[in-house]
C-alpha cells in the first residue's frame, strides 16, 4: 500500500522531522565539464542527531536520473535500518511533483518506477521538495563523492567537512517559528 504525503509549501531552511520520523535529505551532482556524477545523502532524527550519511560515484547520465537514484539510496538505506517513518527531502521540484502527484508508477524512467515499488513496502514515507539552502548536507556529501564507480561509502558519524553545516542547521532548527520580540 502506498503511503505518500506530499507538501506543496517548499522547506526554506533544514527543519526538524517529526517525532517517530526520520529525515533524508538527498542530492545529485554532475559537474559543470561533465566530468563526473554523484549522489549524497543525509539521514537525522526528529532531535536531528545524525543517524547516517552516504554518498556514491554515479555514472553520467540525466540530472533527474541521478536525484531518482539518490532517493533509491535514501530509501534503501532507511528500510533496512527499520525506519518506518520516512520524510525524503530534495532539490528537484520536478522529480518531487513526478512522486507525489501518482505518476511515478507510470514513469518511463526506471529509477522513478522504482521509487514507486519502495513506496509500496509497510511504512509512511512523505516526500517534499526543498530550496538548495536547505539541502547544503547532501550537496556537500555529493559534491565531495570520491571512490569507485557505483559504490556507495557510508558516514556513521558526520565527515568533518559537513560539521559545521550540521551544527547551523540543528541550531537554526532550535529557533524555527520562535520569535523572539525586545521591548526598550
Amino acid at each position: 500500500m502506498v503511503h505518500l504525503a506530499f507538501s506543496s509549501k517548499t522547506e526554506q531552511r533544514w527543519q526538524r522531522p517529526d517525532s517517530g520520523w526520520v529525515k533524508i535529505n538527498v542530492d545529485g551532482f554532475v559537474s559543470k565539464n561533465n566530468t563526473k556524477a554523484a549522489i549524497g545523502g543525509a539521514m537525522q532524527n526528529s532531535d536531528g542527531e545524525w543517524l547516517k550519511g552516504f554518498n556514491m560515484v554515479t555514472g553520467m547520465d540525466e540530472i533527474f536520473r541521478i536525484e531518482a537514484q539518490v532517493i533509491i539510496e535514501g530509501m534503501k538505506l532507511a528500510w533496512l535500518k527499520g525506519y518506518k517513518q520516512v520524510k525524503i527531502n530534495c532539490d528537484n521540484v520536478m522529480l518531487t511533483d513526478t512522486i507525489c502527484d501518482g505518476f511515478a508508477s507510470i514513469s518511463n524512467i526506471a529509477e522513478v518506477r522504482l521509487i514507486h515499488e519502495w513506496c509500496n513496502k509497510d511504512w509512511k514515507e512523505k516526500f517534499r521538495h526543498v530550496l538548495r539552502g536547505s539541502n547544503k548536507i547532501a550537496d556537500c556529501l555529493a559534491n565531495a563523492a570520491i571512490g569507485k564507480l557505483n559504490q556507495i561509502v557510508l558516514f556513521p558519524v558526520p565527515p568533518q567537512y559537513v560539521i559545521r553545516l550540521l551544527e547551523e542547521d540543528t541550531h537554526d532548527s532550535l529557533y524555527e517559528g520562535n520569535t523572539v520580540f525586545i521591548h526598550s
